[in-house]
Parts: C-alpha cells; structure tokens; sequence
C-alpha cells in the first residue's frame, strides 16, 4: 500500500444526517412551514432513543424529542413525544405534540398537539389544542391565554 492511497482514502461522515434522521423519525409535519423548523436549533436538541429510560429532570434550551421512557420532569421550548415515547411527570413547553403517552401536570404555553394515536391524561394547561381523530385526552383541562394573564396584574395596585 502506497502513503497515495491512504491519503485518498474518506473519514466516514457519521454526524452529517444527524438532524435529518431526528425529523424523519419524530413525525414532523411536511405541511409545518420551514420557518417553524428553523426556529429551533437542531444542534442542541435532544434525542431520547427507543429503549432508553430516563428517571430525573430535563432542562433544554429547544427541542426534545422522546422516543423512550421519561419518569420526571420536562422543561424546554418544544417536547416531541413519539409513538414509543412514554412520559409520566411534569411538562413545561411552549409546543408539544403527542404521539405516545404523557401523564402527569402539564403546562403548554402555545399549542397542544395531540395525533391519532397519542393518549394525554392529566392536569393539563394549553394556549390552544389540536387533537387528531383517535387521539385521547383525560383529566383537567384548562385554557390559558397569555393575553388574560397580563390583564389581570395590570389591575393590581400597591397600597
């Protein structure tokens, strides 16, 4: 073997697809807008695999996506629940979308998601809600509008 052939020889590019295979396996909507897709950074989102159990808590900056078990609690911009994905805890999130199970308290300040297959049961907090048919939600639910909530300090005066 000649030092040209090592030379010409490629390092296998296994970080490449990384964010692509994320979105082909979280059931992304191809009717979402490229915009809503860029605003989160897949670079430091977070992938918990099919078979992975996680017992604790979850702090991220953007997305995560659930493929496994979560036995605790969730706080981040987006939570991705897919159909093997399996949470039990509290949720905090901007957005969700539920295609596995979730149970616990959870608080979504924009948009609830739920598809045809995803179950949600709970004391649940919403902006708005989506619920595709087959889709399951059981518990509290309550309807929380940013716009109310600021309402309600601005009549509070000091005395």
């Amino acid at each position: 073997m000649s030092l040209i052939n090592l030379k010409s020889k490629k390092e296998p590019q296994y970080f490449n697809n990384i964010s692509e295979s994320i979105k082909k396996n979280s059931f992304i909507d191809k009717q979402e807008s490229i915009d809503e897709k860029n605003l989160i950074n897949t670079s430091s989102s977070l992938l918990i695999g099919e078979g992975v159990s996680i017992t604790g808590t979850i702090k991220a900056e953007n997305e995560v996506t659930i493929q496994g078990t979560i036995d605790g609690d969730v706080d981040c911009h987006t939570v991705i629940v897919s159909q093997t994905g399996n949470v039990k805890g509290k949720l905090k999130a901007e957005t969700m979308k539920v295609e596995g199970k979730v149970e616990g308290e959870i608080n979504i300040n924009d948009q609830l998601h739920i598809r045809s297959k995803g179950s949600v049961n709970g004391k649940i907090f919403y902006g708005s809600i989506e619920i595709d048919s087959g889709g399951k939600l059981l518990g509290e639910i309550n309807y929380r509008d940013k716009n109310n909530k600021q309402e309600e300090f601005k009549d509070w005066k000091a005395l």
